[in-house]
């Protein structure tokens, strides 16, 4: 039987840890791309990167930990998801895409994480086939 208050309760960390690592991705995200392009080191990537990536982070970590990471250990959802979106992002706004470097570098961290999901949650999916 599914208790209400846990599934609740444990959403509701998801979206706090998600808000967490959101902001933590996205302000390392636009801080090496303003580095690697503007040569900024202001600081002002981290603030402004934050403030994008923790409503982004609230809403795809919960999404994506009930619908695909629910065999894969939280350690390894955040810390992965946290690479991709860092790495996606930075590649979104240093390559020359279409349209502004900014929707770009948000294209770039939103196909990241969602890269990351699924190769984690593809290789869990390898992990837990049993043996022919």
């Amino acid at each position: 039987m599914v208790d209400t208050r846990r599934v609740v309760a444990v959403t509701l960390g998801l979206i706090g840890a998600g808000a967490i690592f959101g902001a933590l991705a996205g302000g390392i995200a636009l801080s090496i791309s303003l580095l690697i392009t503007e040569n900024d080191t202001s600081g002002s990537g981290l603030v402004i990167g934050a403030f994008l990536g923790a409503p982004l982070g609230a809403i795809a970590a919960p999404t994506a930990a009930w619908l695909l990471l629910r065999r894969v250990p939280l350690g390894r959802v955040f810390a992965g998801s946290v690479a991709g979106t860092v790495l996606g992002g930075v590649v979104g706004w240093v390559l020359p895409l279409a349209g502004d470097q900014v929707g770009n570098g948000l294209f770039g961290a939103v196909a990241g994480f969602a890269f990351a999901t699924v190769w984690m949650w593809s290789r869990t999916l390898v992990r837990a086939a049993p043996p022919e």
